[in-house]
């Protein structure tokens, strides 16, 4: 009898999840985040990154000085020492590839060695950290890569834009 009931619930509970539009939520939380202002920006991800990694001894990670500047460039660092997988198939948006920054962990890494010295770029730039803490909000949401590169494009739109207008004065 207690099997049955059992069998009955887990259909039941199937069927309501197979029912909910799975996409429709994803891309209404992703477009949540996309919107964010840095400072909610700066307190979900330091939330999240909490609730992800409780028992992570921070100290460890021997941040420099510069790190300590903000809260939302602290936060920055921390998803670099612990998400460096996710920044490092991220363009940053700031232009730094003209300092030779390969992707957005090169922004907080030197050379974007995890483990390596840390860069100081990120400190003072508020595109760097504030896509760190998109991409690891976005990518606990679900997101995959191609999605997070998307919403990268959207949020920094007005900076391609830009960029490419600058590009063609100079021809």
């Amino acid at each position: 009898m207690m099997r049955k009931l059992l069998l009955i619930l887990w259909f039941s509970l199937m069927s309501t999840i197979l029912a909910v539009p799975a996409i429709a939520v994803d891309q209404q939380e992703f477009d949540r985040i996309l919107q964010l202002k840095m400072t909610d920006l700066t307190e979900e991800a330091s939330v999240l990154l909490e609730k992800k990694y409780p028992e992570e001894d921070w100290d460890a990670f021997r941040f420099p000085k510069f790190v300590f500047s903000s809260d939302p460039v602290e936060t920055g660092y921390r998803i670099a020492v612990k998400e460096s997988e996710t920044l490092r198939k991220i363009p940053c948006y700031c232009f730094c590839d003209a300092m030779g920054h390969k992707n957005l962990l090169h922004c907080f890494f030197k050379e974007g060695k995890v483990g390596g010295e840390y860069d100081d770029h990120a400190v003072g730039c508020n595109i760097c950290y504030g896509q760190a803490m998109l991409a690891f909000l976005w990518k606990n949401a679900g997101a995959g890569d191609e999605k997070i590169l998307k919403g990268m494009e959207q949020k920094f739109e007005g900076l391609l834009k830009q960029r490419g207008k600058n590009a063609h004065a100079g021809h």
